[in-house]
């Protein structure tokens, strides 16, 4: 009957209602047959018809009854198709809706939550179930929600779109209190009398990383190409500053034998002499502290020699930022060196190089920067504990094909309660111009993503925090 209907559509309740009709002439005749006690033949019906001509106004029933069937049947296909037609968009609609890469939330003129799509859940965290009622301000900062409140109340007095229909980056709320970047546009509709609002929201916290990532890598760029040409011109009048300073050490150690050599020979009556004119030049004083001088500015000169090799391997950027091999503990050294400024009055340095470590093949200006973070950033937490002088300690070992790092500090710890947050990008509890909040999380991207390893670490409050950087020996391709 369903095939029988669908395919006609229109003709099946006419017949319908046609045979329907044809009972209450028929079942008048017989009637009339039988109250006239007639028998049952084509004459006595033609006989009953030429007595009662109302018989024939009763035979148009059918046609009556076949013309409303009709009409009403093309009138039910019509709705049908409608209904179809709009149970199609409606479908349509919410699918687009539920598979936009965009949350789109709409809410009344009190700011009551109406909908929330798929991309909004998996934006903010909420279940559509749990949040569509509440007030559009548990999706924002509380300094964002007081803006929201004020622009939502002066368009409902005025009418007039100062901010709404443009995009513009704000700050949103995940349902566990991380604070986010989003592009909003909000736009006003009007249904039946009524009016709603309807915000387009994308979540940029990734582009905002990778835009800091790529500041981040041409600073480093940059500076590494600058750190290179003043370690390549540093080098070669430090060069021959040492030989000097080596030269000159050699002859005043000739000066002084010479010194001791002439007094054997002077005659004992003019030693007096020769006594005299050496306290009045003060002779005694100048041989026994000048060879200390040139010993202590040697010294001072190997060191900046040493500050200028670190500079050189630490600022070592290929070209196209290809991976290349390195020796892990040579690059540890150098960001020991490069940031001994930031720690030297804070922390002892202790290290623990495993001798099955040797080169690994990696990114190497990148692993460079998050050396550099992790230890300036436990110099930060040991000064933040003020408890002293504390140690930093790097120690490596070997984990099959990977290798670990690990950068201990006996510093002020990490709180529990914002452990989890630590790797959010512009999370920072340094006070301001100490942090921008993108350290850690351009450390753990480094790391998690463009090596293929893992960036975690333990820390008890008071205690001291452990970073672990595990990164494979050989990067995949």
């Amino acid at each position: 009957m369903s095939k029988l209907w669908l395919r006609y559509p229109v003709r099946l309740p006419t017949i319908l209602a046609t045979l329907f009709g044809f009972l209450f002439p028929i079942s008048t005749i017989l009637l009339l047959l039988w109250h006239d006690k007639m028998a049952f033949s084509w004459g006595n019906i033609a006989a009953l018809h030429h007595l009662h001509y109302d018989l024939l106004i009763v035979w148009t029933a059918p046609l009556i009854l076949g013309c409303f069937g009709n009409f009403s049947g093309k009138t039910s296909w019509l709705l049908k198709q409608k209904m179809d037609s709009l149970e199609q968009h409606s479908t349509q609609l919410n699918t687009i809706l539920d598979t936009a890469a965009s949350a789109i939330v709409s809410i009344d003129k009190t700011g009551a939550i109406l909908s929330f799509n798929h991309a909004a859940e998996r934006i903010f965290g909420y279940a559509a179930s749990e949040i569509i009622g509440k007030n559009i301000n548990c999706l924002m900062p509380a300094a964002v929600a007081a803006q929201h409140d004020l622009y939502l109340q002066r368009y409902l007095e005025t009418k007039k779109a100062n901010i709404l229909g443009n995009r513009r980056e704000v700050e949103a709320q995940r349902k566990n209190g991380e604070i986010f970047p989003v592009l909003l546009r909000v736009n006003p509709m009007e249904l039946d009398g009524e009016l709603f609002f309807s915000g387009l929201i994308d979540d940029i916290s990734e582009t905002r990383a990778l835009q800091a990532q790529l500041g981040q890598a041409q600073k480093l760029e940059a500076i590494g190409q600058l750190a290179s040409g003043v370690a390549h011109e540093i080098n070669t009048p430090i060069q021959y500053i040492g030989d000097n300073l080596s030269a000159l050490h050699d002859n005043f150690i000739d000066i002084i034998d010479y010194q001791n050599a002439l007094r054997d020979l002077v005659d004992q009556s003019r030693k007096p002499e020769l006594d005299a004119l050496q306290d009045k030049y003060d002779m005694a004083f100048i041989l026994e502290d000048s060879p200390k001088a040139i010993r202590q500015a040697k010294e001072g000169v190997e060191r900046v020699a040493e500050i200028v090799k670190a500079m050189k391997a630490f600022s070592h950027i290929e070209q196209g930022q290809h991976k290349q091999t390195i020796d892990l503990h040579e690059a540890l050294k150098s960001a020991l060196t490069i940031s001994r400024n930031g720690y030297k009055y804070i922390a002892e340095i202790e290290t623990d190089f495993s001798p099955d470590v040797a080169t690994i093949e990696c990114y190497a200006s990148e692993l460079n920067q998050v050396f550099l973070n992790l230890i300036i950033n436990a110099a930060h937490a040991i000064e933040e504990k003020k408890a002293g002088m504390g140690l930093i300690r790097i120690a490596t070992r070997k984990q099959g094909n990977m290798v670990e790092i690990l950068v201990q500090d006996n510093g002020a710890g990490i709180p529990e309660e914002i452990q989890e947050k630590v790797f959010n990008l512009f999370f920072t509890t340094k006070e301001v111009g100490k942090g921008t909040g993108q350290g850690l999380s351009l450390s753990h991207s480094i790391i998690v993503e463009k090596h293929r390893g893992k960036l975690f670490f333990e820390s008890n409050a008071g205690i001291g925090t452990t970073f672990h950087i595990q990164l494979p020996v050989r990067l995949a391709d």
